[in-house]
């Protein structure tokens, strides 16, 4: 099962669309609410006519408030900070064997916890699906540090100081270019002019890190030689480029950024698979792509439709954690290119071991068979292979 609450289930529920019914009756696929299992409002939907109507409302869309759905009933349920005391108490409980409703029972009348609260406590150590980890007041199990979504608003947009935008745009045109940016929720950053923003937001839709790049005419990353000879990237992330603009502009950090940066806090920059909110809108028995790169998965994506592109963010990231919101899905992975071989062989061995642990899941040979050698030595990524044949046989 996804870990989305609300999912377009495998065997749809049909009703009339909004748009095109009821002239064509039973168009539109209901989103449910895997918690509940209950039907969203008849709004939320897609409708199987994707070329004649298009019409699709998920329940994670932000709406003219600002808010989606899926904001205001967690803005509805949300119990508010919980002693980390409570956490220890019930698994400790759990651990002797008491049941859910046992759990919920002592805490409200041992620690005067509300309703919400005690029955939030018990669904986190029970795993009930769609329920999301929670922050507490003193910190707990599950705790996650993220930047808020209204840091990931303000980057969105702003494409004409985006070299990133303006290559998609020279390369697929303008409107698969700003679907694309749309669709991975590409971001634009003054920390470098033309700079972007590749956002990784996990699958209960927290922002839990954004990679800022800076690319070249022909979708490299830019480097630069520092005094002693080193070459280095224009690359950094959200969080180092926005402590730097407060200590340059002697300003204080934000809340949300010292928590970030707290040495005692276990904080990733990339934990999650860059692309996972597209999973909210595709069919659940679609396949995915993994590819090391979020640029690649971005510019894959128009190439090979019948994929969900997602990239991973590092050679190494490749495990079965991060692939868990995908897990019941078929998966495809597209290593980089090596002038030995070896990241092939890393991600096929990683890949035996995934299918040992229950993963549907495959190596893709293409690159290996058909790069030049020039290529294998350069280390190319799937991007780099199809942008280059496009620049050699350009569609007329």
């Amino acid at each position: 099962m996804s870990t989305f609450r609300y999912q377009l289930p495998k065997k749809a529920i049909k009703t009339d669309c909004p748009d095109c019914g009821p002239k064509h009756r039973r168009t539109l696929s209901r989103y449910v609410d895997t918690f509940t299992n209950e039907l969203l409002p008849e709004q939320y939907g897609r409708c199987d006519r994707e070329s004649n109507c298009g019409y699709h409302l998920n329940p994670y869309k932000k709406g003219p408030s600002g808010l989606s759905y899926h904001d205001e009933v967690k803005a509805r349920t949300n119990p508010g900070p919980i002693p980390r005391t409570w956490f220890t108490i019930a698994a400790k409980q759990k651990y002797k064997g008491a049941s859910k409703q046992e759990i919920i029972t002592g805490l409200l009348q041992t620690e005067n916890a509300t309703l919400e609260q005690a029955e939030w406590v018990a669904a986190f150590l029970f795993n009930k699906p769609g329920v999301e980890p929670v922050r507490t007041s003193t910190g707990s199990l599950g705790e996650v540090f993220a930047i808020p979504d209204e840091v990931l608003k303000q980057s969105l947009g702003h494409y004409e100081r985006n070299q990133f935008a303006w290559l998609l745009r020279r390369h697929f045109g303008r409107s698969v270019a700003d679907e694309l940016l749309e669709r991975f929720a590409i971001g634009t950053s003054g920390r470098w002019p033309g700079a972007c923003i590749f956002w990784y937001i996990d699958e209960y839709q927290r922002v839990r890190g954004g990679q800022i790049k800076l690319f070249d005419e022909t979708f490299h990353t830019v480097t630069y030689v520092v005094k002693d000879g080193e070459k280095r990237s224009r690359t950094t992330w959200v969080h180092s480029s926005f402590a730097q603009r407060c200590t340059e502009q002697n300003i204080p950090y934000p809340a949300w950024l010292t928590a970030y940066l707290d040495e005692r806090n276990d904080v990733q920059k990339s934990p999650c698979l860059f692309g996972l909110p597209q999973l909210l809108t595709v069919p659940a028995d679609k396949p995915v792509a993994i590819v090391e790169a979020p640029k690649t998965a971005v510019v894959a994506t128009p190439y090979f439709p019948g994929f969900v592109w997602l990239a991973v963010g590092a050679l190494s990231y490749l495990n079965a954690e991060r692939l868990a919101p995908v897990r019941d899905r078929k998966i495809e992975l597209f290593p980089d290119l090596s002038k030995d071989g070896s990241a092939f062989d890393r991600w096929n061995r990683v890949a035996g071991e995934l299918l040992a642990q229950g993963f549907n899941i495959t190596v893709s040979t293409y690159l290996e068979d058909n790069a030049t050698e020039p290529e294998r030595a350069a280390g190319a990524d799937l991007a780099d292979f199809l942008l280059e044949q496009w620049n050699q046989y350009p569609p007329e």
